[in-house]
């Protein structure tokens, strides 16, 4: 019969850390990619309009290649 591992027991507190590593990576991963959902469904709102394809700060068009890569 095997002991237990104690929390005090140096494989249970890096298992631990790393569990808590791992959720604070997908949860960054999960607001980067909330970020790009909500930017992409700001660029698909202006599609059709006047708006698309035009820099919202500069007012200049956007060249089609950078559309089609980050719209």
């Amino acid at each position: 019969m095997t002991k237990p591992i104690t929390p005090d027991v140096s494989i249970g507190r890096v298992s631990r850390m790393d569990a808590i590593n791992n959720k604070s990576v997908n949860e960054a991963s999960l607001r980067q990619a909330e970020i790009k959902l909500g930017n992409f469904k700001r660029a698909l709102d202006r599609f059709g309009t006047e708006d698309f394809g035009v820099c919202l700060k500069c007012k200049q068009a956007i060249p089609v290649g950078r559309i089609l890569i980050r719209p």
